[in-house]
């Protein structure tokens, strides 16, 4: 059996390197971020990046892209922590978190008669 999984927030994509020995391959990345893309285009060839996060919920409900087996990301935290502002969900980054839910509620809906999909979030550290 195959296992997929779809990245947000990808940066360079540690997930992959963590999920390649048990056999799971991604079925898609999200990032916007010029270096970490190139990263991907370089080390995933055939792997598309999808882009901007926000789209997502989207493209998954119109068929469009792939529902994977798992979601993943993390989006970043500085909406949240003391590194940032504290604006919470009055900053663009801090309603990425809602996306992810989003996109987690189309993926459930496209898999409904299949098994359930499963979800791994966690927070973006800072950058320096």
């Amino acid at each position: 059996m195959s296992f997929s999984f779809g990245s947000v927030c990808s940066g360079i994509e540690a997930a992959s390197v963590a999920f390649q020995p048990l056999g799971w391959s991604p079925a898609w990345f999200s990032e916007i971020d010029s270096f970490p893309s190139e990263i991907l285009k370089q080390r995933f060839p055939n792997v598309k990046n999808l882009g901007d996060i926000t789209t997502l919920p989207e493209r998954i409900r119109d068929g469009e892209i792939e529902a994977p087996d798992l979601l993943c990301g993390g989006t970043p935290c500085q909406a949240f922590s003391v590194a940032g502002k504290r604006l919470s969900l009055d900053d663009q980054r801090g309603n990425l978190t809602l996306t992810f839910c989003e996109i987690a509620n189309e993926i459930e809906r496209q898999r409904s008669k299949q098994y359930p999909p499963y979800y791994l979030m966690g927070k973006r550290p800072r950058r320096a």
